[in-house]
């Protein structure tokens, strides 16, 4: 399901998601101003082109194999919940990437209950990541199409070197032209220089010609609403927005964003 405002109700990015409902041409004209000068789109790669969840679950079922550890059902349900604990600090500015690397598996050692060397598991988790590309269903058919009528830019919170390697065997690496991580920036979404330097390297357009696409309502959307620039939450998983955090389309399924833009 795709929300927006040719269903006859205009997401608005404040706290009041919805407005009265517009006559349809009046909503036409609305959508058609709004998008018809889009040049670029800004892309999330993690859980929006690339399934994060099933490609970790992947590396840390290797890792804990490298560890002498056994990989129990549960672990990775620890994984989640603590890695995205540590994430939401880092999008806060409480801790930085090299943080998270330092104390995350012996955060999920604690949590599970057993001993066992959080930094050799935090190596052998993110050699094994490097090479997997789980991807999301429609990732590649929208990128397709997408392609031919936007400059396509990632917008990425990792590490440049695995994201461009996991990128290139999904065999989405060519359909963009630049590629913003952000180990190479120094600086996270949703923080306004992280998209300072994006636009630095977008040839000149503008943040009325952008769009973001992402899954994260507090490093993708909040970044882009805060910076200026229009946005799609791919809610993939139809969590209920309980926050003030408002995109201007949301979906549940990449391929609805065809419909959009």
């Amino acid at each position: 399901m795709v929300y927006d405002c040719r269903k006859g109700y205009i997401i608005n990015q404040t706290k009041f998601s919805i407005l009265f409902p517009l006559t349809k041409s009046l909503l036409f004209c609305y959508h058609k101003t709004m998008m018809e000068n889009v040049k670029a789109i800004l892309i999330d790669i993690d859980n929006t082109l690339l399934d994060f969840h099933k490609g970790a679950k992947i590396a840390m079922a290797k890792a804990f194999n490298e560890c002498g550890i056994e990989f129990k059902d549960g672990y990775f349900d620890v994984f989640t919940r603590e890695n995205d604990l540590l994430w939401e600090k880092i999008e806060r500015g409480e801790l930085t990437r090299q943080g998270l690397h330092k104390v995350r598996f012996y955060i999920i050692f604690d949590a599970i209950g057993i001993k066992g060397d959080g930094d050799k598991a935090e190596i052998e988790f993110r050699k094994a990541l490097f090479n997997v590309a789980e991807k999301v269903d429609g990732a590649n058919e929208l990128l397709e199409y997408l392609s031919k009528k936007y400059t396509l830019y990632c917008a990425s919170n990792a590490i440049y070197n695995q994201q461009i390697n996991r990128l290139k065997i999904a065999k989405m690496h060519d359909y963009f032209d630049g590629f913003f991580i952000s180990e190479i920036i120094g600086v996270q979404k949703p923080t306004k220089e992280f998209f300072d330097y994006c636009f630095k390297n977008m040839n000149g357009v503008t943040k009325e010609q952008t769009i973001m696409i992402g899954d994260s309502l507090t490093a993708d959307i909040i970044g882009a609403k805060n910076y200026g620039i229009k946005s799609i939450w791919y809610n993939h998983l139809k969590r209920e927005n309980k926050t003030e955090i408002l995109p201007d389309y949301e979906v549940a399924s990449l391929l609805d964003i065809k419909n959009i833009i």
